[in-house]
């Protein structure tokens, strides 16, 4: 039997169930949580995010300040707060600068109030990734980037999991395709579901890397990217079960020709990444991950706060 297509899930609906389980482990803590924002831009993603998480927070009960900022003072601010008890977490909207100055920004900000999982001190040792994937309230303890994390919530709670198998080979026998391999996406995405056991296509400019779980008990050797010579982004599309784009480029745009019927398909950028006819083939089709990653962002929080 063919497989059914055209489903397009709503991210709010999926976000409602993450910010009700994590409004219930707040309702446990003694103390309010206090997440500081630091906008220095006028990118209107990153006034429309800082929106989204005013709007979040003020829902669930955490209290969230803004600062604004010029660029030259975001340094000597996010020094300052990464000393104050009272402020449990630091999200900076990005872009900044728009330039390796970004990423010195990142790496100031303290590990222990990182809720975005981008100081390099903060990113999780992979020979844990398996257990730190799962949704609220069953994951483990570690902090990893807010939108990788808000991706593997979603691939499981659509069921592209196997429940019945142990952590570490839930995603066995999979292929997905991600076409990101930065820092802070797609290189954490790809090693977080090919340390659920999926051969993951990590697909940016240079060409298409393999991540795959290659032993047994845990190596982590068995998750660094193996260069696949003369693969093209079609090669991985079409081998791919389940397709993530998150290139903010609209030059990356997937051909709705290259995908197998009834795959699964999640635009995490921007720039809409699938053409409108996507769902004539995709089964399943989500079109943004914004709200969820606020989730994740206030999940983070919680890790925060139980270390300050």
């Amino acid at each position: 039997m063919a497989p059914r297509v055209g489903e397009t899930i709503q991210p709010d609906d999926l976000a409602k169930r993450a910010h009700h389980q994590i409004s219930e482990m707040l309702k446990g803590s003694s103390k309010r949580l206090f997440l500081m924002g630091v906008l220095a831009s006028d990118d209107v993603g990153s006034n429309q995010y800082a929106n989204w998480t005013r709007k979040t927070c003020q829902e669930i009960g955490v209290y969230f300040h803004l600062m604004r900022l010029s660029p030259e003072n975001v340094a000597t601010y996010i020094r300052a707060i990464n000393t104050n008890n009272s402020v449990h977490g630091i999200i900076v909207y990005y872009p900044i600068f728009g330039d390796k100055r970004d990423d010195e920004i990142r790496q100031l900000v303290a590990p222990s109030k990182d809720v975005e999982g981008l100081n390099h001190q903060s990113l999780p040792r992979f020979s844990d990734i398996a257990e730190v994937s799962r949704p609220p309230p069953k994951q483990g303890r570690r902090i990893i980037p807010c939108t990788p994390r808000a991706v593997t919530w979603i691939l499981e709670w659509m069921d592209v999991h196997d429940r019945t198998r142990p952590a570490g080979e839930r995603l066995q026998n999979q292929e997905i395709c991600i076409i990101n391999r930065s820092d802070v996406v797609g290189l954490p995405l790809a090693q977080l579901l090919a340390g659920e056991g999926a051969r993951v296509y990590s697909v940016d400019i240079s060409g298409v890397q393999l991540f795959q779980r290659l032993y047994y008990p845990w190596h982590s050797e068995g998750l660094h990217g193996k260069d696949l010579p003369n693969w093209s982004v079609w090669d991985a599309v079409q081998r791919s079960r389940v397709v993530i784009s998150a290139v903010p480029d609209p030059a990356f745009k997937v051909n709705t020709k290259w995908l197998q019927r009834g795959a699964i398909c999640v635009n995490v950028s921007s720039e809409k990444n699938f053409e409108a006819n996507v769902v004539e083939v995709a089964s399943k089709f989500v079109p943004r991950v914004g709200s969820v990653t606020i989730g994740a962002l206030l999940y983070n929080l919680i890790l925060c706060s139980s270390r300050n």
